[in-house]
């Protein structure tokens, strides 16, 4: 399910506890831009669980839940102001397969800004109207939260593409997000103006055994593994542009726009270029082939991370429900655009 990207670890959101309770109430009806909210619907309005949103949340009524397209009802009403673009709120979430109740995923505690560039689009339509202490129902067909991704490709057992879903979130404090990072002791944000386009500095040749990248004018990279080369069994890092900003340390907020290939067959399975914007992440929520790559660079470097699987990777389950082989190797490029070190928290 997209909300977070892929190189991340896997989650949608985190929570709030709340206890079980069933449809009803009513809520904002536009959001803080005026845009008029998600509408209900029979499928939305119909939702009673039981239990804590993000821990053990039940769905107790009837099943199938079927949607003809996306709905959002109010389950339990809020308080106070709606949230507004850029502004964080705590969020707890429990996605349930409609067609027989059963919890897919339980997703604990965590502030989500809510940023239209940066969710997809059921999510935000989810988030844009919330208040704090409010709990609402989303009901949406399967492709209106996975697109065209395959069911078995999501992770999520039993689920098919004729079953709707279930989305039932709670919203706790509002905040600014740049408030919300200092409170939980994460390091702040850029903004789009504060990173640089594209990896700039001294060009390095890698060592020899490493693919091919070649840049577009952009800076854009593509990435060829020559024919007959061997790939590592362990992971490789190589520095192909030696950047001359602040340097990278554990747990910074770092700014990147990377490209991930896998090396036997040279297809794209993961790239921020792709989406058409840079991504950011702490280097120490990250899978160990980007953390490894990352602290200690310097911003304006590119660096290339080849990643065994089992070696700071994504394991072998998740590249095969990406339809790769379980022991595939990954061949990362990444720009280092930006930025915010861990100690700027506590200041």
């Amino acid at each position: 399910m997209k909300l977070t990207r892929a190189i991340a670890p896997a989650a949608l959101v985190g929570a709030l506890l709340m206890v079980g309770c069933s449809s009803g109430g009513g809520s904002a009806s536009a959001d803080a831009a005026g845009e008029e909210c998600l509408a209900s619907g029979s499928a939305s309005s119909g939702v009673e669980v039981s239990g804590s949103v993000g821990e053990d949340l039940e769905l107790t009524s009837e099943t199938p839940v079927q949607a003809d397209k996306i709905q959002r009802s109010v389950l339990q009403e809020g308080e106070g102001d709606v949230v507004e673009e850029g502004q964080s709120v705590l969020t707890s979430m429990t996605l349930f397969n409609g067609a027989d109740g059963s919890a897919l995923q339980q997703l604990p505690a965590s502030a989500i800004p809510v940023d239209k560039s940066g969710l997809a689009e059921w999510a935000y339509d989810g988030l844009r109207c919330a208040t704090a202490g409010e709990q609402i129902a989303l009901a949406a067909p399967y492709a209106d939260v996975f697109g065209e991704t395959p069911p078995e490709q999501t992770g999520l057992e039993n689920v098919t593409a004729d079953d709707s879903l279930v989305i039932v979130m709670e919203f706790g404090e509002i905040t600014d997000a740049s408030d919300a990072a200092a409170a939980s002791g994460e390091p702040g944000t850029l903004e789009g103006d504060e990173l640089l386009k594209k990896a700039e500095g001294k060009a390095v040749e890698a060592p020899e055994g490493f693919p091919t990248v070649e840049l577009a004018e952009d800076g854009e990279p593509t990435i060829t593994i020559p024919e007959g080369l061997e790939a590592p069994d362990e992971l490789e890092i190589a520095t192909l542009i030696e950047g001359d900003g602040e340097e990278v340390q554990p747990g910074d907020r770092v700014y990147v726009n990377y490209r991930g290939v896998i090396w036997r067959t040279g297809e794209e399975f993961d790239s921020s270029w792709s989406r058409g914007e840079p991504t950011d992440f702490l280097t120490t929520q990250v899978i160990g082939g980007f953390q490894q790559a990352l602290e200690g660079q310097k911003v304006g470097s590119q660096v290339i991370s080849v990643v065994p699987a089992e070696d700071g990777g994504y394991g072998a389950a998740t590249l095969e429900q990406q339809g790769h082989q379980g022991d595939d190797v990954m061949v990362f490029v990444l720009d280092i655009l930006g930025t915010v070190h861990a100690d700027a928290a506590a200041e």
